[in-house]
């Protein structure tokens, strides 16, 4: 079983996503990057009290200085490594063949179809030309013990092209095993904006019912993270990230009460991320075992 360590690792990102969970956060800490030095020591830490698996992730992590040294590092303390990243360093030939061979689990942010839906959704107006060297690379290098997931942020101005992202990152040849498609959630920049990213339920679910056929079509995992079991059909509810999700560790950059800035380990034992239960909650089968609710923000906007 995986010991999970969640490393919030760099305030830097070359994309500025409409729904960025973690914006204001990277602002804050923007002059107080980690070093490796402080990187590495935590990682043999948490390596000699049982940690096997480490997500780096945190603005884009591939920015961090020296991070193939880093990932060479975790390899050899034994973790298994899970980086979640835009992909914008993996255009590169030889970052990318490095990169893979350390790497066991990728996650790629692909929330666009064509050029001017990328610039939408990530104010990088040079990202949707990168992506075919990206998925070449990724295939390139791709090796059997490699995992290869996509995340799909779902909001407004995106949600009724499911089909087309899914089929985009298909036709450009990335060699995805899993997708995970992910309501968008009210947390920092997006919390303000939520009235105008995010979508009822009813809307969103016939267009995700769309995307799993389509999956299913190329033979892909399908998951699905923020959007309460109730709310989708029946032969979805297997799809909850929910079911899969394991609770982790996660090591970020905080302030404390003297107005210091450190670093704190918050232990999360599940994956609610501001969801709560209301009260048609309380005689459902599947309360907290997966479902962990709606998000107090949606019950604002729309019934539940």
């Amino acid at each position: 079983m995986h010991k999970t360590l969640d490393f919030h690792m760099t305030t830097t990102c070359n994309h500025a996503c409409i729904f960025c969970s973690e914006s204001e956060r990277m602002r804050k800490y923007a002059h107080a990057p980690l070093t490796e030095l402080q990187i590495k020591t935590i990682l043999v830490d948490r390596a000699k009290k049982g940690f096997n698996y480490v997500n780096f992730t945190w603005g884009e992590p591939t920015l961090f200085p020296k991070f193939i040294s880093l990932l060479q590092f975790a390899k050899k303390l034994g973790y298994t490594i899970y980086v979640g990243t835009n992909g914008t360093m993996l255009a590169g030939d030889v970052f990318a063949k490095e990169f893979f061979q350390y790497v066991d689990v990728l996650s790629l942010s692909i929330h666009w179809y064509d050029d001017a839906s990328c610039i939408e959704q990530t104010a990088d107006p040079l990202h949707f030309s990168r992506f075919p060297p990206i998925s070449k690379n990724s295939a390139m290098y791709k090796q059997k013990n490699h995992y290869f997931q996509t995340n799909i942020v779902l909001n407004r101005y995106n949600y009724k092209n499911l089909e087309k992202i899914i089929q985009n990152i298909i036709d450009t040849g990335y060699p995805v095993d899993h997708i995970l498609i992910s309501y968008v959630a009210p947390e920092w920049d997006a919390r303000s904006r939520y009235g105008e990213l995010s979508v009822s339920y009813e809307e969103i679910v016939p267009y995700i019912v769309l995307g799993k056929k389509l999956a299913d079509f190329y033979g892909k995992n399908f998951r699905i993270f923020g959007i309460p079991l109730c709310k989708l059909p029946e032969d979805l509810h297997e799809c909850s990230n929910d079911f899969y999700w394991q609770e982790r560790n996660t090591i970020e950059r905080y302030t404390n009460k003297e107005g210091k800035i450190t670093l704190i380990d918050i232990y999360s034992p599940d994956n609610s991320r501001e969801r709560i239960f209301v009260d048609k909650c309380y005689s459902c089968a599947y309360k907290e075992k997966p479902c962990t609710g709606v998000f107090q923000k949606y019950l604002d906007l729309y019934p539940f």
